[in-house]
């Protein structure tokens, strides 16, 4: 697998992608094929769930409060270590992040770059 392009979208996962309203795109990165491990941590802790996977695109929602944090308090959003597969081709429109409310959910989508 050669990695994952992760978009954040203000929006209601039942709109994407039909309805996409570009303007609700919230944040857009690409990364390594270890690079959804964060997400995936969400869902275990109860902080995010997985509505469909399958790569084409994997879809999770989450509350703003479990996503945002994670995208304004790091210079990158969540990926690897590794330098090679660290995130790149990163779009993080802060501002916007920074209106979200806590309790409002996001979605998530994950498409397999392979």
């Amino acid at each position: 697998m050669a990695g994952w392009s992760i978009t954040i979208i203000w929006q209601a996962p039942e709109d994407y992608p039909l309805k996409l309203d570009r303007d609700a795109v919230l944040a857009n990165w690409k990364v390594g094929a270890m690079g959804i491990n964060w997400i995936e941590e969400l869902v275990e802790r109860g902080m995010a769930r997985c509505l469909k996977t399958g790569g084409y695109p994997n879809l999770y929602t989450a509350p703003a409060g479990s996503v945002v944090p994670l995208l304004l308090g790091e210079e990158l959003p969540p990926g690897e270590d590794v330098p090679m597969r660290r995130p790149r081709e990163i779009i993080i429109r802060r501002d916007v992040l920074a209106l979200c409310p806590s309790d409002e959910m996001l979605t998530i989508a994950v498409w397999d770059q392979s």
